[in-house]
């Protein structure tokens, strides 16, 4: 009995040090810099595997959503954004580390036909 209290107690701590779930605050931008969105990603992060959601406020006042699909791998996020309510399609943001600040990553999301940049940073 002790035995295996100690096995599932051993199994929940390596699981959660395995896992982890944040919280960002993300701004989205065209090209130029104009702010376009503002808001949260919930991301969870296992070994290199990237997912979670994103919950942004466009700047005409509308809320846009998505998933998040992705990778962390050499200290660079390659993340999908999936199925947008705002209809853009395969988008896959590339976010690199921004010299200098602490848990920030900015990058271009490329979906088809345009350019998006995102600022993220980690709470």
């Amino acid at each position: 009995m002790i035995k295996l209290a100690l096995t599932t107690a051993l199994a929940a701590v390596a699981f959660s040090a395995s896992a982890y779930a944040g919280q960002w605050n993300v701004t989205e931008a065209n090209k130029a810099g104009i702010k376009r969105a503002q808001g949260t990603w919930s991301v969870a992060t296992e070994g290199d595997k990237v997912s979670g959601k994103g919950e942004l406020q466009l700047d005409n006042g509308t809320v846009l959503t998505y998933k998040l699909d992705g990778e962390f791998a050499g200290g660079v996020y390659k993340v999908k954004l999936v199925d947008r309510s705002d209809s853009k399609k395969n988008c896959v943001w590339t976010g690199k580390p921004v010299e200098g600040a602490h848990n920030v990553y900015n990058g271009e999301a490329a979906c088809d036909g345009e350019i998006i940049v995102i600022r993220g940073g980690q709470n």
